[in-house]
């Protein structure tokens, strides 16, 4: 069976599926059942959307069908790839919790010993009745909570890391359940990969796109780092908790999802320059939910249960997204390496973390400014980067070390990129690719303070000369090319750094 669809945002899937009722070939299942995802029903809504809108309820309802098909399956794409999704069940209703313990059941065949962890504040909000729940059901429930470092949040980092190892592989659970979200998920995918474990999560918050995908971004002897781990076999929420969770986490989620704007016109990018694999289906995967939040991000600020109900969804599908393709450059480009560096240097130069979402939501406003300037640019004259690293900026060896080697891997990439830069008429054609892609900066910006993210350097605890140092060595750190590195080539970096964090981030 051919699904039809564009691989640009249209309503079909642009592949053949194997793996369900009617698909062609060998039923070629990742897991022992066929998933589905399982939707919640409002009173006065239709699919979790307004009833007098028929022709949204419609088109939306048939989104979930398709994309549920792929939950448990292989699937032969358009790009020329077979892709997997380990992911099984994607369920988001108000019985979510209760629903665990038969999925458990289904999916595993029957494991009995479960680890189900959390944190301080997730704990009171799910970690507790998840726990209870399946004691009741018959369970051998381990609870192991994750513990906060010097009274703030925990973190996804190689000690933590070892902490967890250690109390999960004492307990010998067959299965783990992480009840959270960013940290707590990261940690347990991470460590139940390590222990050879299979997990589930029960999300607490929409905070961000990484409970259905297979990477873990650690930090680790003090270096971000992306680890390859396993997604979990099922994802669950109730939405009233997903709703109720704090208004600066769910206006992370919103950072975390418009960043795909600029990581698929990076992915775009790197394609046209430098040959790099490209699926448009899993580009455009979470086109299918914009219109539910994006039409007016005010609405997630108000709570609007619409809006939250689409943000998450889309978080969810933008992680099925990076587990499809094996990278995260569906969903990660440039945007997320201005985050990454400000959690990079806040140890060592005692600056403090904030929320990933927030930081990235920060990063994507520096990207649209960076294409806007790119774009605007008839006949670009090929500038020359750095050839070293600054490395006192980084105040710490290991650390620039580490990046070091990035950097240097990197460095052929920069001749490629420069030897079609030049070529005239691929730059026109590069040009007529990015523009419908990216978004203006000011509607980026407008878009974060309707949402009530953070709009400038001072929202996540930075001047505007740290977060202009931030910007000049954010392209230091990672080997793959993005719009820094573009801004780098063309000469719109270091020049113009000052001028764009005046007009955009003060």
């Amino acid at each position: 069976m051919r699904a039809e669809g564009s691989g640009s945002g249209g309503w079909g899937l642009p592949c053949d599926l194997v793996g369900y009722p009617g698909g062609q070939g060998r039923r070629d299942r990742a897991g022992p059942e066929q998933g589905r995802i399982i939707r919640r029903r409002r009173a006065g809504l239709r699919g979790g959307y307004r009833v007098q809108d028929r022709t949204l309820i419609r088109r939306q309802e048939t989104v979930d069908k398709e994309l549920g098909r792929l939950l448990g399956t292989r699937f032969n794409c358009e790009c020329g790839r077979q892709h997997e999704l380990p992911v099984r069940e994607f369920v988001y209703e108000a019985g979510a919790i209760e629903a665990l313990g038969p999925l458990i059941e289904r999916c595993t065949g029957g494991v009995r010993r479960v680890a189900v962890v959390a944190d301080t504040r997730t704990q009171a909000v799910g970690g507790a009745a998840v726990g209870d729940m399946l004691a009741d059901a018959g369970y051998d429930v381990e609870s192991i909570l994750i513990a906060d470092v010097h009274d703030k949040s925990p973190k996804c980092d190689d000690e933590t890391f070892q902490t967890l190892r250690r109390a999960i592989g004492s307990r010998k659970p067959h299965l783990v359940v992480a009840v959270g979200s960013g940290v707590v998920n990261d940690l347990s995918k991470w460590v139940s990969f390590d222990l050879g474990l299979p997990y589930m999560v029960v999300a607490t918050a929409a905070s961000m796109n990484g409970y259905s995908a297979a990477n873990v971004a650690p930090t680790v002897e003090g270096v971000k780092t992306l680890i390859e781990a396993r997604p979990p076999l099922a994802v669950l929420a109730r939405p009233t908790l997903i709703a109720a969770a704090p208004a600066e986490m769910t206006a992370a989620g919103f950072g975390d999802t418009i960043a795909k704007f600029f990581s698929r016109a990076d992915w775009v990018t790197n394609t046209l320059l430098l040959d790099e694999y490209y699926c448009p289906f899993c580009a455009c995967l979470i086109e299918r939910f914009e219109h539910l939040f994006l039409t007016r991000p005010a609405d997630i600020a108000e709570g609007k249960a619409e809006a939250i109900d689409g943000l998450f969804e889309a978080l969810f599908w933008a992680g099925v997204a990076m587990t499809l393709v094996g990278t995260s450059a569906p969903a990660s480009g440039g945007e997320h390496l201005l985050s990454h560096t400000l959690d990079m240097v806040a140890d060592t130069r005692g600056w403090g973390h904030d929320l990933h979402g927030r930081q990235v939501g920060l990063g994507t406003l520096l990207a649209a400014a960076l294409y806007d300037r790119l774009l605007s640019i008839e006949r670009p004259t090929v500038a020359e980067p750095p050839a070293q690293i600054d490395r006192p900026w980084w105040a710490n060896e290991r650390i620039a070390d580490a990046v070091a080697a990035q950097y240097q891997a990197k460095q052929p990439v920069y001749r490629l990129a420069a030897e079609r830069i030049r070529d005239g008429r691929f730059w026109e054609s590069l040009r007529g690719c990015i523009g419908p892609i990216v978004i203006a900066p000011g509607r980026i910006r407008q878009w974060l303070t309707d949402v009530g993210g953070a709009a400038r350097a001072a929202d996540v605890g930075r001047t505007p000369d740290e977060f202009r140092q931030a910007i000049l060595h954010a392209h230091e750190m990672r080997k793959r090319f993005s719009i820094i590195d573009f801004a780098w080539l063309v000469g719109i970096l270091p020049g113009a750094v000052d001028e764009i964090v005046e007009q955009w981030f003060v």
